[in-house]
C-alpha cells in the first residue's frame, strides 16, 4: 500500500499473518489514517485474504526509512490458535496431573508482540521453545525425565532428538537465544522468522500424530 504523508508517497507493509486465524498471508489493503499525535505514525486497515476468516485487521505503522513498517495490531486479543493434538496431549515435565506450559507461554508472547512489546515478546517465545522441547522429551523418554530437567536445552536436542525436527529446533533455538541475550548473532532474521520455526515443528508434530493414527486406525482387510 501506498500512503500520502506530507506530500510524500511512502510505502505501508502489510501484516503478514492475521492475528485471528494464523494463517500466514499478504494480507489485503483497505486504507490508511495518519495518528494526529505524531507524524512518523500510521493507522493502517487491511483484510484477512482466508476465505474463512476475512475479518478486518487494524495496525499500527512506524515511519522507518522510506516505509511505514509494521508495529503492532490494535484490535482487540485475537482468537487463540488452533493447537494440534500432540501439543494438547503434552504434559509438564512428565507430570500427568500438568499441562505442559508451551502454549500458555506462546500465547503471552503473542499477546506481547500484538502489544507492540517485540522484545518481550521474542524471549517468551524462546521460552515457550524450551517447554516445548523438554515436555516432548519427557513424554518420549519417561525414564529420563530428572536428567531431561537438568539439562541445557542445546544438550536435550542433542540427545533425545533426531532428523529435520532436531534441525529445525535447533535453529529456533538460535534465532530465540538471538531475543534473549545482549548480542544479535542472526541480524538478518527477524521474530517472523522465528513464528515460522515453531509453525513447522507444530506442523510436523501434527502430521507425524496424524500418520500414526491413521496407520494404526485402519488396518489392511482380509476377506473371509
Amino acid at each position: 500500500m501506498n500512503s500520502l504523508v506530507h506530500n510524500n508517497y511512502y510505502d505501508v507493509v502489510a501484516p503478514n499473518i492475521c492475528p485471528y486465524c494464523y494463517v500466514t498471508q499478504i494480507c489485503t489493503e483497505v486504507g490508511c489514517s495518519q495518528k494526529h499525535s505524531s507524524k512518523e505514525s500510521l493507522i493502517s486497515l487491511w483484510r484477512c485474504t482466508n476465505m474463512s476468516c476475512q475479518r478486518l485487521i487494524v495496525c499500527e505503522n512506524e515511519l522507518i526509512g522510506a516505509e511505514f513498517v509494521f508495529i503492532r495490531f490494535l484490535d482487540s486479543c485475537p482468537q487463540e490458535r488452533i493447537w494440534p493434538e500432540p501439543v494438547l496431549q503434552l504434559k509438564s515435565a512428565g507430570d500427568s496431573t500438568l499441562e505442559s506450559k508451551f502454549i500458555k507461554t506462546y500465547n503471552q508472547s503473542v499477546q506481547a508482540e500484538n502489544a507492540g512489546l517485540d522484545e518481550i515478546a521474542g524471549m517468551g517465545y524462546r521460552k515457550s521453545i524450551e517447554y516445548l522441547v523438554k515436555d516432548l522429551a519427557t513424554a518420549k523418554f519417561p525414564n529420563d525425565i530428572e536428567k531431561i530437567k537438568g539439562k541445557a536445552l542445546a544438550q536435550v536436542l542433542k540427545d533425545y532428538f533426531t532428523g529435520d525436527i532436531k534441525d529445525i529446533l535447533e535453529r529456533a533455538v538460535w534465532l530465540g537465544n538471538d531475543h534473549a541475550h545482549y548480542y544479535k548473532i542472526f541480524e538478518q532474521f527477524d521474530l517472523t522468522m522465528l513464528k515460522d520455526l515453531i509453525d513447522y515443528v507444530l506442523a510436523e508434530l501434527d502430521k507425524e500424530y496424524k500418520k500414526a493414527h491413521y496407520l494404526n486406525s485402519i488396518k489392511p482387510y482380509n476377506k473371509p
